[in-house]
């Protein structure tokens, strides 16, 4: 059974862009591996530019090889460029509250320009990287 999560990064011109991303959303899954590989604004953004997320890996680019099909292990399986799945461009939203509304999963994860965040989809506390649990406290 997958666990579902949004991955969420607040942008320079201060909107929110959003990718869904399928397994693993718990926060010692994708919660760590975001707190891990993509601890940067370069890298979160460069993480969501790919779209909606199958599976994500510690590795977003594409080695030679790698496919839905095939994947190569360690890296990022997209539902566009790796499935060949249409419509799984980022979405954005003005307010952060608008993401939790609407991609409605069960972890919700933010990066604010400094640090990941997560919200558990029925909470309103953040919980920092640091604190990354089964519950988000």
């Amino acid at each position: 059974m997958a666990t579902h999560s949004s991955i969420t990064v607040k942008t320079s011109n201060g909107k929110f862009q959003t990718v869904y991303c399928h397994f693993d959303g718990y926060p010692e899954g994708v919660g760590k591996k975001l707190a891990l590989h993509y601890n940067s604004q370069e890298k979160a953004e460069v993480l969501i530019a790919g779209g909606d997320i199958s599976v994500l890996g510690e590795h977003c680019d594409q080695p030679e090889g790698h496919s839905f099909c095939h994947p190569v292990e360690g890296y990022t399986i997209y539902y566009g460029r790796d499935r060949g799945e249409q419509n799984t461009l980022a979405r954005n939203y003005y307010l952060f509250t608008e993401v939790l509304k609407k991609e409605q999963q069960e972890y919700n994860y933010l990066f604010d320009g400094k640090e990941w965040l997560c919200v558990e989809c029925h909470l309103t506390e953040y919980c920092c990287e640091e604190e990354f649990c089964t519950e988000c406290e």
